[in-house]
Order: C-alpha cells, then structure tokens, then sequence
C-alpha cells in the first residue's frame, strides 16, 4: 500500500496536468482537441482514483490510530474471572463468547449486550442483565459510521445517560456590545431584555439486523464475528443516520440541516441551475456571521458531484488562488477558498431549486446519542434457518441550535 505522501504526490502531478491541457487551449484560444480531450478525462479519472485511495489510507490511519488507542477505563469485573487475569482479557472473551457460543445458557440468552457507561461494575444479580461492549467494537463502528456520514463526522456529538426530552437554551446576541461606564460608576448596567430559544431534542429510534449462519458463527476464528458486525452496524447507521441529519423533518426522525422549517436558511441563490461561479461560494462565506466564520469546525459541504463542479472552476484559469487548493502535505484536507469541507452523499447535486451546499460552524448542528449502540442475540428467532439474528439499535437525535451559524447555497428556481 502506498503513503499517503506517495498519493498526494501522485494526484498533484495529475492535477497539474490537467491544468496545463486547458491553460494551452485556452492562451491559443480554442477548444481543446479530441486527443487533448481523452487527456483531460484519462487524467481525471486518475485524479479521483487517487483522491478516492487518499480517503482509504487516512480512514484506515484514523481507525487504526482509535484501534490501537490506549484504553484508561477500567473493565467490568466478571463473577468467577481469575485475579491474575486482566479484567480488559476476561471481559473481550466473555464478549466473544456472548455472541459466537451456542447453544449458551437460558440465562445468557436473555442477557442484553450494551453500550453503557464502561465503569460500571456487572455482575451476575444485574437487574437489566445490560453487558458492557467492548471499547474496540466501539470504535470500530463509530469510525465506519463517520465514514460513510458526513454529518456525522461535522456535527457536535453530546451523549446522554437517559432518553427523555433534552432542553438545550439559546440566545442570539451577536448584535449586543453591552455599554461602557462613567465615573462614578452607575449602580448597574441598563437593563436587556434577552430574546431566549429553547430547542428540544428527543430519542428516535433506529434499529437493523444481521443475520449470521451458525456455519459462519461457528467458524469463528480471530475475534471476525465481532469485527463484522461492526463493520456492518457501522455501514448500515452511518447512512440512515446521515440521511436523517441531513434532509429529516424531525417527524419520528431528526431534524435535518436542509429541512424547510428546521434546517439552515439560505446564503447565496445561484444565477443559474446548470452551472456554478467562484464569486457564489465567496458569497456564500460572507453570508455567514463573522462570529460563526472561525475555529476548527468550519467547513463546506456537498456531494461528490458538486465538488467535481467546483474543481473544474479552477481549470484553465489565471487566479493566483485559486478556490479550491488540493492538498501537499500528508494529514492536511484539501479546502476551498481555505476552509475544508466534507462530502456529504446526502446532498442534491445541481438542479433548479436545489440545496447544492452548506457553509458554516458545524459545531452548532448538536447531534445528541441516548447511552450508544446496543446489542441483542436473537438465537430461537431464525433458527428454521440455521441462524442467529443481531439486533442492533440507536436512539439518537439532531438539529442546529443556532441558524446564523450554517447557510446554503440554493440553485436558481
């Protein structure tokens, strides 16, 4: 496998040449010519083969830099686990054992695998029989659902411990500046009437199942079982999730960020609804606040399609800055008029009316998770079909908090 410094590399030579074939045929005024034209699409294509190698490598750095993350908490203490073993050892086999042995015990089979709070203590009187996943099963499905979500890997993730309604205040007063004070000074400040918001979120849930053969369970061999559903799990919420984040209405599901009534409101409309222009996307910028136009979570974001628009704005042009800037240097995003952004599959591509993109803090789109992931083993369910089934499910919610905070580029009606 490749570094990513041998990537980037790679898809900078491919750019460049790209962007030679059009500045000729442009200086010469002209079209470009069949042979030219093969050129440009042969090497396109290389650039988004590259790019899309690009995404793998730092994905599988971040999953394994998680993976390989030391884990401070301490593990539940199993009854009857010897006390010269590491409690972090019991507790992955008695994991392994709850999902890959059967038949197991009536009283393991009505056990609940959960993730919950990794420092409470389980013990075999548990009233909830709730068990305890392990940190790498975790994290092994959070990073699978970051990759195939977009807003979750921009949004603000809080989780709490219980699942009824979250009150979450809020004030917009970007336009206060308070009041400076004379000698003497007045016994206090005028006073302000402050208009105050209250978003509520709930607890929607969300569920799916994988079905496992007993051949497949039974053939168990390095820990695979766990590390597939996890990767399944992972694959499955991270695009329902995504999905409802981006374009829920907040009926039995969150409340998306291009939702009409709840998502962000509108930036920058397009002159047209076939083609983009550079100067929208600086438009776009500056319809955001200042207040909301710094920090580590502002970005972009669009689907592939969009961001193969915007990178064929800069094609053929004799901007000194260009509006989007591949990256060089291994660990840094490529970005667009220096903000980076995040693709996004969810969002429309070009079309009349269309939310084509988003600009803004992201911080400020709060997805809220009850507990985490939660397990069950269904062995009497698909046993006609020599099969277990594995419930897994989520109870989650989404909205933005703050509507100076992102805005949307819209195509013309």
């Amino acid at each position: 496998m490749r570094t990513e410094k041998e990537i980037l590399e790679q898809r900078a030579r491919v750019h460049y040449q790209m962007q030679d074939l059009l500045k000729r045929a442009k200086e010469e005024g002209r079209a470009m010519t069949a042979d030219e034209d093969a050129q440009w699409n042969k090497a396109d294509e290389d650039f988004k083969a590259y790019t899309a190698e690009l995404e793998r490598v730092r994905i599988l750095a971040d999953r394994s830099a998680e993976l390989n993350r030391v884990d401070e908490t301490p593990a539940p203490v199993l009854p009857g686990a010897s006390k010269q073993q590491d409690p972090k050892d019991a507790y992955r086999a008695f994991f392994t054992r709850l999902i890959t042995e059967a038949p197991m015990t009536h009283g393991e089979a009505k056990r609940r695998i959960a993730a919950d709070d990794v420092t409470r203590a389980v013990t075999s009187t548990q009233s909830d029989g709730a068990y305890v996943i392990p940190e790498e099963f975790m994290r092994e499905l959070e990073v699978t659902q970051k990759a195939f979500g977009g807003m979750l890997q921009a949004g603000r993730i809080i989780r709490s411990p219980r699942g009824g309604t979250m009150n979450w205040p809020g004030i917009d007063d970007t336009a206060e500046t308070g009041a400076w004070q004379a000698e003497p000074r007045a016994a206090g400040l005028t006073s302000r009437k402050f208009t105050f918001t209250r978003k509520q979120f709930s607890a929607h849930l969300w569920s799916d199942i994988a079905n496992l053969t007993w051949e497949f369970i039974q053939d168990e061999d390095v820990n695979f079982v766990a590390q597939y559903l996890a990767t399944f799990f992972g694959e499955s919420s991270g695009r329902a999730l995504n999905n409802a984040f981006t374009d829920g209405n907040g009926s039995g599901k969150p409340k998306g960020i291009l939702d009409a009534t709840y998502g962000a409101g509108t930036g920058k409309t397009t002159a047209s609804n076939t083609a983009l222009d550079k100067k929208e996307f600086i438009d776009l910028v500056h319809s955001v606040d200042p207040a909301y136009r710094g920090g580590p979570n502002v970005a972009f974001m669009f689907n592939d399609n969009t961001l193969a628009l915007i990178r064929k704005l800069d094609f053929g042009t004799t901007d000194d800055e260009p509006i989007w800037q591949p990256s060089f240097a291994p660990g840094q995003p490529d970005r667009i008029l220096g903000y980076p952004y995040v693709i996004n599959q969810a969002f429309p591509s070009l079309g009349a009316s269309k939310k084509i993109a988003a600009f803004g803090d992201w911080s400020k789109y709060v997805i809220r998770y009850v507990k985490d992931f939660e397990l069950i083993r269904l062995q009497e369910r698909y046993a006609d079909y020599l099969e277990d089934g594995f419930l897994g499910w989520l109870r989650v919610d989404g909205q933005l908090i703050q509507s100076a905070a992102i805005k949307l580029m819209v195509a013309k009606s």
